[in-house]
């Protein structure tokens, strides 16, 4: 079934989140634990396993394993889980994932701030284990996961170590672009030591030479999107606005 005749399931707030596309779930995401901060989790469902696109908090951890229960995704078909970055949202709960022996890829610099994460919240249960990425993507790699392959950019701007990865899912393809740029066309958290505006514009300015459907990003998604989001806020930075949204 394509996108064009799917209509989306679920929902947010105290929904089990959304079954967005044929083999496509957002199971996480921003204003689902009252008082604290998530990510959009994406799981994508093939028949060699489950993939992860960021794996959000420890604190939305249980919800998170509720939502995938709901839609009949396992956690002993999650195979790989990738990172677009180190942020306490997005990749914090990840040594959760690390405990069951799930393969976990971010950026050197990525996983180097979210092992230390893992290492704080180990050390607050009293646990003296210890948790690190299975690997390390730098970006420029073109690779294979359950039977999908992944394009890897390194888009950094909102870090330094930011990705965003491109994977064709039922014949369209799927930009996941974590917080590069948010819905409103303007750049999220600007605190980060790695923040750059000019590589913000860069980056998208890069992937908009890649041909894509869908845009699925850290706290959002745009189906049918093939660009917009993106060439909106290049527009909206040419008029000054970022300056004024910040």
């Amino acid at each position: 079934m394509s996108s064009s005749d799917w209509k989306i399931q679920g929902s947010t707030g105290d929904g089990p989140g959304l079954h967005l596309l044929p083999n496509v779930y957002l199971v996480a995401w921003l204003g689902m634990t009252k008082d604290e901060i998530d990510c959009s989790a994406w799981v994508i469902r093939t028949e060699q396993g489950l993939l992860m696109i960021d794996c959000g908090t420890p604190w939305g951890h249980t919800r998170l394993q509720q939502n995938m229960q709901h839609w009949g995704l396992s956690l002993d078909d999650l195979s790989c889980i990738l990172l677009t970055h180190g942020h306490v949202d997005h990749g914090r709960g990840g040594y959760l994932f690390r405990q069951l022996g799930i393969e976990m890829l971010a950026h050197p610099a990525a996983a180097e701030l979210a092992e230390s994460e893992w290492a704080t919240c180990l050390k607050a249960e009293g646990s003296s284990e210890s948790y690190q990425v299975s690997g390390y993507l730098n970006g420029g790699e073109t690779i294979e996961r359950c039977g999908l392959k992944l394009q890897v950019f390194h888009t950094p701007g909102h870090t330094a170590s930011c990705l965003t990865f491109l994977i064709e899912i039922d014949g369209e393809p799927c930009l996941f672009s974590g917080d590069l740029i948010m819905g409103n066309g303007l750049p999220g958290y600007r605190g980060d030591p790695g923040y750059s505006e000019q590589a913000i514009v860069d980056g998208m300015n890069r992937l908009l030479e890649e041909e894509f459907t869908h845009l699925l990003y850290g706290h959002g998604y745009r189906l049918d999107d093939r660009g917009k989001l993106f060439r909106e806020a290049l527009e909206k930075h040419q008029r000054g606005e970022w300056l004024e949204g910040g």
